[in-house]
Order: C-alpha cells, then structure tokens, then sequence
C-alpha cells in the first residue's frame, strides 16, 4: 500500500473520499492529488452515487501541501496546478460534497474545505491559512472565504495567519456544525443520508443554483495569479527560513 494516497469507498448513494498521508498530516502530495481527482472523476460518472463525503484517516484532515520538494519551484509549481483543478471540479461536481474536518486544516487543506459545499468539523478542528508566513498567498481561500464570513474578517484571518477554532468557525458562518471528535463521521453520515433521501435533480438544481456566481472572472484571476509568488525572493527566502526554523526576512521583491 502506498504511504500516501487518497482511497474511495461507497455507502448506498454516498462516496467517502479518504485522504491518506497521515505521516504527514495528511498533507497534499502529488499522489494525494491525483488519486483525489481521479475519485472525482469516478463520483461525477457513476449516477448512482447522490453524495460525496471527503475525510481523512489520522489526527489531521489535512496539512496544507506535502512540504518535501516544497524548495523546488516544478514540484511546487505542479501541485498547485493539480490543486487548480480539483478545488473547482470540486465546486462544479454535479453531487453535493461535504468535509468532515478533525484536527487540521491548513493551507490547501482549508482551501479544499472551502471548495465542499458542506463542512461538519470535530471539535478538535483548527481552521490556517500560513502560507503569508513563507511569502505566498492562497489565492483559492482569499476568493472563497470573504463570501462565507465576511471581507474584513477574512483580510484579519489571511493576514495574521492566526488559527480558527472549531467553535470559532461555528460561530463566523465557516462550517455548519461542530460535533464530539468521535462523533464527526456518524454525523456526517446521518446529514448524508438525509440529502440523498431528496430528490436528485432538486438537489443538483439547488447546488447549481447557488454555485452559478462562482468561478468565471474570480478563476482566471486566481489562474493568472497563483504561481506568481514562486519566482519572488520573499517565497524562496521564507520557504528556506522554514527550513532552517528561522525567522523569515521579508524584502518585498
């Protein structure tokens, strides 16, 4: 079995996509892309599948990106192209998506949240965006999260890169719930049955519907943009203080 990897089960009508990387918080390597996106692809062909849940095994919903190779800009470069496609396949799948986040959800992590209709978090979630801390921006999360909790609220989250709580996302619009640790896959299982129990067509209106204002102008902005940072040396300094457990030295070019 490989050590990292996103498996794919079924329930019924519903999907679990497993996010499996656990030595590594469960973080987004390339293999963990693709296997994500390939689940996708699956649950977008298969008519009988009316939900998807996306999970993780482990401590951590997910980290953020795979750090190893994170110095190589081509490694860096085509994870966040995989990451380009996923996240508004995500948004476009034609089945609603919902996320049941325990532990972390960082960077690409949170992003991937973000992307899912739906979002049931443990009590143990923490919500970060750390990527100004190395000299990038999460440009996906800086479109999508100003219209779930506000532009300032979201600037003041960004900008510090300080951590949510779960009660905190409860409480600012993030996530729809928040359930017992051990109580977070039975609860999205128990939502997950109740949608598919309506009808089909009414719910992908519904999520169509409500999707239609995202996407377009707001993606090619973000696909103009998002590998921008890579060549700064803002990026590539803060990527090596990280390494060396500095403090990063930003010079703003």
């Amino acid at each position: 079995m490989a050590e990292d990897r996103a498996d794919f089960e079924t329930k019924g009508a519903i999907g679990i996509a497993w996010i499996e990387n656990p030595a590594k918080g469960n973080a987004l390597s390339s293999r963990v892309l693709r296997d994500l996106l390939e689940i996708l692809n699956i649950v977008e062909r298969d008519k009988k599948l009316l939900l998807l849940i996306v999970s993780s095994r482990g401590k951590h919903f997910c980290t953020g990106f795979d750090i190893a190779g994170i110095e190589d800009t081509d490694t860096v470069r085509e994870r966040l192209e995989s990451l380009g496609q996923l996240l508004p396949q995500v948004e476009r799948l034609r089945v609603p998506v919902l996320a049941t986040v325990r532990g972390a959800a960082f960077g690409g992590g949170f992003e991937l949240a973000l992307a899912c209709d739906l979002i049931i978090a443990s009590e143990k979630a923490i919500f970060c965006f750390p990527e100004p801390a190395l000299g990038a921006c999460p440009l996906f999360g800086a479109i999508r999260l100003p219209p779930l909790i506000g532009r300032t609220r979201a600037k003041e989250i960004m900008m510090t890169c300080r951590r949510v709580s779960a009660s905190e996302a409860a409480s600012i619009g993030l996530v729809n719930k928040v359930v017992a640790d051990e109580e977070l896959m039975d609860s999205a299982i128990i939502l997950a049955e109740d949608i598919v129990k309506k009808g089909p067509i009414a719910i992908q209106m519904v999520k169509v519907s409500m999707n239609r204002g995202i996407g377009g102008p707001d993606l090619a902005y973000m696909k103009g943009y998002e590998l921008s940072p890579l060549a700064s040396e803002d990026f590539q300094g803060g990527v090596k203080a990280f390494f060396e457990g500095k403090e990063p030295r930003f010079k703003g070019r």
